[in-house]
């Protein structure tokens, strides 16, 4: 899945509109999942990094320490398997792209390793010059005359050393992929810890027992339709409570989904209302992220209702808020934090409303109707 797309002809359809202000500033507090530092990807493997996120946040459950896991290492594989498919290399996009389901067999056949045991200078709190280098050199060596071109030529040992070139950026970094394979810690032999069980379970054991679950306005004879039905406004409340309960646990739930980028407002909500001011979707693509916390409105108290926002509570209150009405969801994203031309990046997390990610675009090119909500990994019984 690409993090970013080039402008797509998508025409906005806006079904409801959430008038209701998004409370940011809050003091009573929901819930947080740990999380290691902001990245910022510079192609579009943003579900390489949501992985890596992923993963990150189980090992600092497990140790207490951050852990830089590499994307970079992951994506040279995806680019391997990619060129081994003997397609010719695009004009002008390349595949970068992928799902929940290509990470985790990743990770399962080449394990995992840190950023500094792949590629040393490559700093992870910018964005990684050689994911880019090897994109541009797989592009370019993609046409006519390049070493890519001829499909022929394209054995593993061949695909290989290209792939060490590319990632190379013209010998600026030294790629020594065996070198890593020997350092890689294999699922099978990394052990994690439960965050709420406390039982320790493999990387391998720890996927098998994470699942996708698809949004409920992309599935079945519902798929396509301008309006959700009562039967799929049911399955949104069932997912939402199924999300918070997982939060609310600290897990790190992951979140694939259509973004464009006509939707944040000024605080860098993504909201149905900033959407419908612009009029029309904007650039954008699907894209993938991972939940840090919520918040959520129309909580039953003594007082009334009352709004919950963002950071840890008690677990009573954390019960009380399964009870009220999701607002936003806070993810970590991998578009790096404090940018100049993203200013309602802030700290690199995002903000997602329910009404938006429920609600639907009409996609011109396939002429039907599309949740921007696509999926979500939870773990096992949420």
């Amino acid at each position: 899945m690409k993090a970013m797309m080039k402008p797509s002809l998508l025409a906005l359809t806006l079904l409801s509109i959430s008038c209701q202000e998004n409370n940011t500033d809050s003091s009573i507090k929901v819930t947080s999942v740990k999380h290691t530092s902001v990245k910022r990807q510079s192609i579009g493997n943003c579900w390489l990094y949501a992985q890596a996120t992923w993963l990150e946040s189980l090992l600092k459950d497990t140790t207490g320490e951050d852990v830089d896991v590499s994307e970079t290492y992951w994506t040279y594989w995806d680019l391997y398997h990619k060129l081994l498919e003997k397609e010719p290399v695009p004009e002008e996009e390349l595949n970068t792209g992928g799902n929940w389901s290509m990470s985790s067999n990743i990770i399962k056949r080449y394990g995992w390793v840190t950023e500094a045991e792949f590629i040393e200078s490559d700093a992870a709190e910018t964005m990684s010059e050689a994911q880019a280098c090897a994109e541009d050199y797989i592009l370019k060596n993609g046409k006519e005359n390049g070493s890519l071109y001829d499909v022929s030529l394209r054995s593993e040992a061949y695909v290989r050393a290209e792939l060490d070139k590319a990632f190379s950026c013209d010998g600026k970094y030294q790629v020594d992929m065996e070198a890593a394979l020997a350092k890689s810690r294999k699922a099978d032999e990394t052990m994690l810890v439960d965050v709420k069980t406390s039982e320790e379970y493999s990387l391998t054991e720890m996927l098998s027992r994470w699942s996708q679950v698809s949004g409920p306005g992309n599935r079945g004879v519902y798929e396509g339709k301008k309006l959700l039905s009562e039967v799929e406004l049911d399955r949104y409340r069932n997912l939402e409570l199924r999300i918070k309960k997982a939060l609310n646990d600290h897990y790190p739930v992951v979140m694939s989904f259509y973004v464009t980028f006509n939707a944040p407002d000024q605080n860098g909500v993504f909201n149905l209302n900033t959407l419908a001011e612009k009029g029309e979707l904007g650039s954008g693509g699907g894209h993938m992220v991972v939940f840090h916390d919520y918040t959520v409105d129309n909580v039953p108290s003594e007082d009334g209702f009352v709004s919950l926002g963002e950071g840890d509570m008690e677990p009573e209150l954390k019960e009380k808020a399964l009870l009220g009405d999701m607002n936003y969801l806070v993810a970590k994203n991998s578009w790096g934090a404090n940018r100049w031309d993203r200013p309602w990046l802030r700290d690199g997390f995002s903000r997602f409303t329910w009404d938006y990610l429920q609600n639907r675009y009409w996609d011109e090119e396939s002429e039907v109707y599309r949740s921007f909500l696509r999926s979500v990994v939870l773990p096992a019984g949420y």
